[in-house]
């Protein structure tokens, strides 16, 4: 059964050799962001902890990180997919932990999700551009009846969906398409009826694309590269306060995904990815909080900044939150 890589540009668009594939190797690869992605119970976890393994087998410096639901301790499956509430938080503390994790000089990231939504999709390959990280999509193929087979074999200690949820996720998944952007290059498992030796050229390909292997795989093996849109430039006047918002959001929302990963205790240093600065704080800053902080950080910001950019927007936001750790 063969599989298919495709990517959305041509080899005369990179104009780029394949010479220097045969060094690859012998540095230090890009940081690459693998999304893991198709319907509960259908064996993502499994893949995800093969693909880890092989990775490290392959690069004996490569540093894998997997984000994952309890990574982020989004509690059980049932709990965090049971309303749209739930579900929306989780996705948002799924995508800052790859935000933080994900750097240029950062490791592999393998985000073990549902990601069944297009846009979401979208918004982690924006993460990964903005990074100058590879990006690829592994789809864990399998058919509704073998899920519900899956599903109902496994113990609580390894938390089974409720038959409802179970329905309503595998209704609502999005199909990857190799020809969107944010689906390429889409690398695709059949646990069902992959053979071993196919299971494992497959696990060969996604390797030597994290490594930039560009002779293994005719797609390009490269970073993405920011763009306008992911380049610290200044922001839109005539949407000032709206991604200052954002700006501001995302910070909000990584310290409340730390927080929750450590059990709702305070986390001595809460890191905000390359460029920001940490910031300390001994006791737990609470959502209430943080809103209220973004608040009026906000309406000072809006009327005092001229033409900042998001990465001052949220240098100073750390900054004006860790003077409120510090007084008190």
């Amino acid at each position: 059964m063969a599989f298919n890589v495709v990517d959305d540009e041509s080899d005369a668009a990179r104009g780029g050799s394949t010479a220097t594939s045969t060094t690859a190797s012998a540095v230090r690869p890009a940081p690459c962001l693998i999304v893991l992605c198709g319907k509960p119970a259908s064996g993502k976890t499994t893949v995800a902890e093969k693909l880890k393994a092989r990775l490290m087998r392959a690069d004996v410096n490569a540093e894998v990180v997997v984000v994952d639901e309890k990574s982020i301790n989004a509690g059980k499956r049932t709990q965090a997919y049971e309303n749209a509430t739930h579900e929306k938080m989780t996705r948002g503390g799924l995508r800052s932990a790859c935000d933080r994790v994900l750097h240029r000089n950062g490791p592999c990231v393998i985000l073990d999700s549902l990601n069944a939504i297009k846009g979401f999709r979208y918004e982690l390959w924006c993460v990964a551009r903005a990074a100058s990280a590879r990006y690829t999509v592994v789809h864990v193929d399998a058919s509704d009846d073998d899920i519900k087979v899956w599903n109902s074999v496994r113990s609580d200690e390894k938390d089974a969906y409720s038959d409802a949820i179970l329905q309503d996720l595998c209704f609502r998944f999005e199909q990857p398409v190799a020809s969107n952007r944010w689906d390429s290059p889409l690398f695709t498992f059949r646990p069902a009826t992959d053979s071993p030796a196919h299971e494992a050229d497959i696990l060969d390909a996604i390797c030597a694309h994290v490594r930039g292997d560009a002779s293994a795989i005719r797609h390009s093996a490269r970073a993405l590269t920011p763009n306008k849109a992911t380049q610290n430039a200044p922001l839109s006047e005539t949407n000032l306060r709206h991604e200052m918002d954002r700006a501001t959001q995302e910070i909000v929302d990584g310290i409340s995904a730390a927080v929750s990963a450590n059990g709702g205790n305070p986390c001595s240093s809460y890191t905000f990815g390359a460029g920001m600065p940490a910031l300390r704080c001994s006791r737990v800053l609470t959502l209430a909080e943080l809103r209220r902080r973004k608040r009026d950080f906000l309406q000072l910001a809006s009327k005092s900044l001229a033409k900042p950019t998001r990465d001052d927007v949220k240098k100073l936001f750390i900054e004006c939150l860790q003077q409120q750790c510090n007084a008190t």
